[in-house]
């Protein structure tokens, strides 16, 4: 089983109907500042989903964030990348 951990940007919130439209989902947890999706892996199949943030409060200077996908029984087995608002400008 994988979990994976979305960290909210800075003054945005998940959208609540979007969270209820994810696919093959076991649990879905939606608080204010994360995200989290288990996922019950039975094959090599790649697996994708998305679903909508919203800004509930006005912030400047959003920085990117992580997302942790990890092992539920094997937690040092993960992967970690981050994503930004697609309005932030170039990083350097």
């Amino acid at each position: 089983m994988a979990i994976i951990d979305v960290k909210m940007l800075s003054g945005f919130v998940p959208v609540r109907s979007s969270l209820k439209k994810v696919k093959n989902r076991r649990k879905v947890n939606g608080k204010p500042c994360k995200y989290r999706k288990l996922i019950k892996i039975v094959s090599q199949k790649e697996i994708s989903f998305s679903f909508s943030v919203e800004q509930s409060l006005p912030v400047s200077d959003i920085k990117p964030v992580p997302v942790h996908m990890y092992d539920y029984y094997e937690t040092d087995e993960y992967a970690l990348t981050e994503y930004k608002t697609p309005c932030s400008p170039p990083s350097n």
